[in-house]
This record gives structure tokens, sequence and C-alpha cells, in this order.
């Protein structure tokens, strides 16, 4: 057991005070030497090498008493770090002035854990659930959007106003709607906002920097950098579906017992005929000649590619020159990888052939020389106005809910593809899970059921049995 002995030093202090050594004798062989770091008038040290405590009272007295107390406190914090030490020949005079340097260092005081905000709950609720990559970047655009929100509510008249499970209210989740589908004007009026939590943080694909002309929209009005999109009744409604499953696990997991959705009705999603262009149309698309704009046919030709093999667009950019098996393209869609982690495999055509050779070049690693998505549907968009794709189709617009009728060319986007491939497939089989085998749709999904009603040769035939 050790055992501490205690005397007063030579050197004194600007204040004329000398330190308070101690002499610690931690085995027969083992004696150290130390400073205690506590020091007193010389006067005050007694003959049995212990502080003296006057008997008057006053400020000395009280000053000693703490003194002799720390004193203490420092011999037993050393003799039991010494006595409980697992290696006693560890213990070193530099061990020993480094535990006296972790008695004197403060303590921290108890400070009470933070309180979890709403959207730490939401990163929780995030991180503790197995979504996919997919679903994982539909979530983080809501919690971002929810920030603007909340940003917004404290420019327009609420300054102090934060987002909380409290403060969700039936009023609350209406103008959260409203917002979500107005983003565009908050843009405009406070830009600041958007600097902060930015409207996308996808990662465009690299391509070599250009000038581009300015984007505009379809009423010939300039898009600003950053400026949200429009958000279709449709997609308004997904995120507040999805935002009500977040509402609901957290009253699952006790984070609260409020529950506005309960009052609040969802609005319902609603989808038109899907339009795809027919084999016909697709290779005309590809005849057409773009000779004079490489860009304009190299995209053209990554369309025609996609109605050849069905993908989603995510998919068609991770391909490489490995995903060609046996002429055949395989990947695991993106969107349903992690729910069902089955690989789609697609025979590839004698064209799917040539355009993969047409654009050969095992250096750049990608299968196309792909650029970014949103160029890819304006050169879409354009190159099937130079192949005079221009049918008057029949759509319902996702902001109003109204029909309208557009030219074929102002519709276009890399998911007509999609659409194309699995409508002029379902035309011809007229057998979902066959189709669904190809284009990565799982067993008895309801997407098909709007294919039924797509197709007038289809509908010829049935009247035929008529007669």
């Amino acid at each position: 057991m050790a055992q501490t002995n205690f005397y007063i030093g030579k050197t004194e202090n600007s204040a004329g005070e000398s330190e308070i050594s101690l002499r610690l004798y931690i085995s027969r062989d083992v004696r150290i030497r130390v400073g205690s770091n506590i020091w007193i008038d010389r006067k005050r040290w007694g003959k049995k090498n212990d502080i003296n405590i006057p008997l008057i009272q006053g400020d000395e007295r009280e000053m000693l008493l703490e003194k002799r107390a720390k004193l203490k406190a420092l011999t037993d914090y050393l003799e039991n770090f010494i006595n409980t030490s697992d290696d006693k020949s560890a213990t070193s005079r530099d061990l020993i002035e480094k535990e006296i340097k972790k008695f004197y260092k403060p303590k921290r005081k108890n400070v009470a854990p933070k309180e979890e905000s709403f959207f730490d709950v939401m990163e929780k609720y995030l991180s503790s659930h197995k979504l996919s990559e997919f679903r994982q970047k539909n979530f983080k655009v809501i919690v971002r959007c929810l920030r603007r929100f909340e940003l917004f509510k404290r420019k327009e008249d609420h300054k102090g106003f934060k987002l909380s499970f409290a403060t969700l209210s039936l009023g609350v989740l209406h103008q959260i709607e409203d917002f979500l589908g107005n983003e565009k004007d908050a843009f405009l009026k406070y830009p600041k906002i958007y600097e902060e939590f930015p409207y996308s943080a996808k990662v465009a694909v690299k391509t070599p920097k250009r000038k581009r002309p300015p984007t505009v929209d379809k009423d010939g009005n300039v898009v600003l950098k950053g400026m949200p999109n429009p958000r279709g009744q449709n997609t308004v409604a997904d995120m507040m579906l999805r935002f009500r499953s977040f509402i609901i696990w957290a009253n699952d997991n006790e984070y609260t017992t409020n529950n506005p959705f309960k009052k609040y009705t969802v609005g319902e999603i609603v989808y038109g005929t899907p339009i795809y262009i027919s084999n016909d149309e697709r290779n005309r698309l590809l005849e057409a000649d773009l000779s004079d704009n490489k860009e304009l046919e190299t995209q053209r030709d990554i369309f025609v590619f996609q109605c050849l093999i069905g993908c989603r667009v995510s998919d068609l950019y991770k391909m490489t020159y490995k995903s060609i098996i046996d002429n055949a393209i395989e990947y695991i869609p993106r969107k349903t990888k992690e729910d069902r982690a089955i690989t789609v495999r697609v025979p590839l055509s004698e064209t799917a052939k040539q355009l993969v050779n047409k654009y050969k070049d095992y250096e750049r690693g990608s299968l196309f020389p792909f650029n970014t998505e949103q160029d890819y549907n304006r050169k879409i968009k354009e190159s099937f106005k130079r192949a005079g794709l221009d049918r008057m189709v029949t759509i319902l617009d996702q902001q109003t809910r109204d029909e309208v009728q557009r030219p074929l060319y102002e519709i276009a986007s890399s998911h007509m593809a999609r659409r194309s491939f699995i409508g002029n497939i379902y035309k011809k089989v007229k057998d979902p899970n066959l189709v669904g085998a190809l284009s990565g749709h799982k067993e008895g999904s309801k997407a098909f059921a709007r294919y039924r009603t797509i197709d007038d040769d289809m509908k010829k035939e049935l009247i035929g049995m008529l007669e």
C-alpha cells in the first residue's frame, strides 16, 4: 500500500510562499518526490509536517482549511491510483505528474443532453430505415424542402418560427403543401434561402465546359440558376405521403404524440394515359439526318438505344461495357435494388448493337458519351422536332389536372423511351409478367393497368370479334 509524507520546499514564489511537496512510498525500492502545486507561507507549516490552522476566524483560516482539504484529496487520489494500478513498474515520476495534472483539470459540469430537434429525428428516421438509394434521395429532398419552408415562414410573418412536433398542425400541413407546389414564387422572393438549402443536391455528369444558351421553360421564360421546377399535384401528394410516414414513425417511437395527419387528407395521385412512340416513329427518329449537329445526333442515338432496352435513365447512366454479357445488357434496377435485388437481362437487338459499336470507346468507360439528364431531355425534344414527330397528343396537366393537347416533341423525355419499350412489347404479347421480366417491374405491378387502354389497334381487334 502506498504511503505519503509531506515536506515544505525551499523555493518561494512571488508571494513569498513555498510549495508543499509529496514523498510517495510506492514500494521498498520505489520512492517518488513531486510537487503538490499547493503553496503556503512557511510560517504556517508545522513541525508535524502539516498545515497549521489559526484559531481566529478570518479569510486566512478559510484559505488554509481549503488548502488542507485539497492536499488530502490529492493524496487520496494519488494513493488510490497507485494501489489500483495493474502494473506497479509503470508508476514513475512522469506518470504521477500526469495524474496530478488530471486532478487539477477542471471537471466538466453535467450538461443536460441536447434536445433532439425535429430535423435530428428526421435524420434518425433516415438512418434507421433500410431504404433504397432512390427512396433515400426522395426523403432528403423532403428534408431540404422543410428546411426551406422553415426559413420561408420566418421571412414571411413568423421571425421565431421553428418547425417542430409541437408547432406541426393541420394548418401548417396545408402551408407546407402549398409551399411545395409553389417553390418558384418563394425562390423569386427570397433567393437567399436557396443558397443555404439548394433546391437540388444532384451532382451532374461531368462534361467539357462550354457556353450554353440560357434555359427557357415551355412559355419562353428564362429559368434562373437554381430555380425550382414546378411540381405537379402528384409529386406534392407523393411527398406528403412520405412525410406522413415519418410522422407515424415518430409517434410509434414516442418522439411525439402529435399527428395532425389524422385530420389531413393527402391529395389523390392521378396518372394520365402513358404516351409513347411507335416502332415506326422510333425508326423515323433514328433515320433523321442530324449530321450537322453531332451532339444532338449522339443524344438522339442514346435515346433510341434506351427505347430498345427499356431501362430508367438512372440505370442507363451507370452502364459500362461490362454491362454487356453474351449479347445482352444486364443491370440491377437502381430504384428497387434494395427491395428486390433482381438482375434484369435484355437481349440486344441488331440496332442496339450497331449503336453501341458506333460510340465504342473503352477508354471512356461509360457505355455512351452521356451529358447531364437535363441536357439529355432538352436534346430529345429538339431531335423529335427535327424528325417531324409532332402529332398532337392529349395529356393530363399535373399542375391543373386538366386535359391539354401538346405536340409530341414538347412532351418527349428520357422516360418516354422506357414507356415506348414497355408499350410496344405489351401491345404484342399483352402479358405484364413477361414484359416485367424485361423492364424490371415486379410481378403484379399496377403500372401495367395504364397500358391496357392505350392502343386503338387492340380495341379494333376486340370490336372485330363482334362481327
